[in-house]
């Protein structure tokens, strides 16, 4: 009992570690992602800012396509900007963490880092990165007259779905990527085939009948139509995305436990 007890009380001392551990990690993130740069941290800003400026002059000024039930002259850019935003957040954070363990092999050599905490940080700056740009893309929104409906509440729990699965595939990744440094090539390509292939430049509806219900029922295609439904079109989820968006979001991270727990002591080993 005395041993039951004492464990019980170094749960939170624990907890409080591992969260500032975390949060070294995305401070640590976000000041190397612009220690180069002349403007530093003001790209946090102007990066989302020229996005969407970018998209809005082109798509609406000059090619002008157009989707059903949208606006004519902004409807496809809010479309594209949506998917790109989301997809960009995503991309980001499965690439970084694909090499996560690699790239911090002299961190692991002198301190006692745990193989899920820390890489966990990826996820928190990308998920502040992306809501900076939501943040700038709703004012455009309001400008161009777009609704903003309550159906924006459910975004945090897609986009974290989302995120939650680049987590587990990233962290997979990068727990194998130390036995195999050829995955770290074939990541980008990867993440390139998987941007063609998900409805983001496109809608399902133009691919042909066979591929229609394969594409739309990947993991990015789930999660990317769920962000579509709520910023584009305005409509709350549906239910049979969100839980096959879960299913693979939990999927995901139970491989990288499984194969944490299985390689962990080999990862250190060969770090």
């Amino acid at each position: 009992m005395t041993g039951l007890s004492a464990r019980l009380r170094q749960q939170p001392a624990a907890l409080v570690h591992r969260l500032r551990t975390m949060a070294f990690f995305v401070r640590q993130d976000l000041i190397d992602r612009y220690r180069a740069d002349f403007l530093g941290v003001a790209w946090l800003v102007l990066q989302p800012l020229i996005t969407i400026a970018l998209f809005s002059v082109v798509f609406s000024a000059l090619m002008r396509a157009r989707l059903p039930g949208l606006d004519p002259t902004f409807g496809y850019t809010v479309y594209l900007i949506t998917g790109i935003l989301a997809w960009t957040a995503f991309s980001q954070a499965l690439g970084r963490l694909s090499g996560w363990y690699r790239d911090r092999a002299a961190l692991y050599n002198k301190l006692a880092l745990g193989l899920f905490a820390p890489p966990a940080s990826v996820i928190v700056s990308e998920a502040l990165v992306y809501l900076v740009a939501m943040a700038l893309f709703g004012l455009f929104l309001l400008f161009i007259g777009h609704p903003l409906g309550w159906h924006w509440l459910w975004l945090p729990v897609v986009i974290g779905l989302f995120l939650a699965l680049a987590y587990g595939l990233g962290l997979s990744l990068g727990l194998l990527e130390v036995f195999i440094p050829d995955i770290r090539r074939a990541v980008p390509i990867f993440l390139q085939l998987g941007f063609w292939l998900t409805p983001i430049v496109y809608t399902v509806d133009i691919l042909p009948q066979g591929l229609q219900q394969a594409v739309a029922w990947s993991p990015l295609a789930l999660a990317l139509g769920l962000v579509q439904q709520l910023v584009v079109f305005g409509q709350s989820p549906a239910w049979p995305a969100l839980l096959g968006l879960a299913a693979w979001s939990f999927a995901s991270l139970g491989l990288a436990w499984a194969l944490g727990r299985r390689l962990q002591k080999a990862v250190r080993d060969a770090l």
